[in-house]
């Protein structure tokens, strides 16, 4: 079962962010077996927001699920994941580099995507890294572009101990993060709430 824990517990030089990414790093393919079958409806809809053929930064990407979608669908897609076990797996779909998303912004030149894709790979910054790293992908963006975002909007903020590794969480109230991703320069298209609030939006 899991539990919620908001004192690390290991000293103040702890990142969260590199902690929880390399905690995917123990059951890489089971990770990818779980989640193989997600998201197939919001990348069909992503993709089809896009001329064709478009290229598509999926930030955050996994072991590249919906980097082969993309392309299925026509696109061109390029991946960017922190853990160097999902970046072996993600490159037998596309080229895919190892990347903290917090530093996103000086990989890529300035407006060379049509679309972001973010699901799920926000969920273990803070509020502040968020918006900065919000920022980074619009200016990233063409004008124009198409972003999809989403993260955690249940639970609480702090370590969470899961099956399969210890990960920190910051959970968003969704007019929050709404607003967050206007500042950073999009115009919100959409706010689906849930578990996962999930924004459409265009650069």
């Amino acid at each position: 079962m899991a539990s919620y824990s908001s004192n690390t517990g290991k000293g103040p030089e702890l990142d969260p962010v590199v902690e929880s990414v390399a905690a995917y790093s123990e059951h890489p393919n089971a990770y990818a077996e779980t989640h193989a079958e997600k998201m197939s409806d919001r990348v069909e809809q992503f993709a089809a927001s896009l001329a064709t053929p478009s290229l598509i930064l999926d930030a955050g990407c996994g072991p590249g699920r919906d980097l082969a979608r993309f392309r299925a669908h026509g696109h061109v897609a390029r991946g960017v994941d922190l853990n160097p076990s999902f970046v072996a797996m993600a490159n037998a779909h596309a080229p895919t580099s190892q990347c903290d998303l917090r530093d996103v912004g000086i990989h890529f030149p300035a407006g060379m995507f049509d679309g972001i894709w973010a699901s799920a790979s926000l969920v273990h910054l803070s509020q502040t890294e968020t918006a900065d790293v919000l920022r980074q992908f619009a200016s990233l963006l063409r004008s124009g572009g198409k972003f999809y975002a989403c993260l955690k909007a249940t639970g609480r903020t702090g370590w969470l101990e899961e099956p399969d590794g210890r990960r920190w969480y910051t959970v968003w109230d969704p007019e929050t993060f709404g607003e967050v991703i206007a500042q950073a320069g999009f115009d919100v298209d959409q706010i689906t709430p849930g578990p996962y609030v999930e924004v459409w939006a265009t650069c």
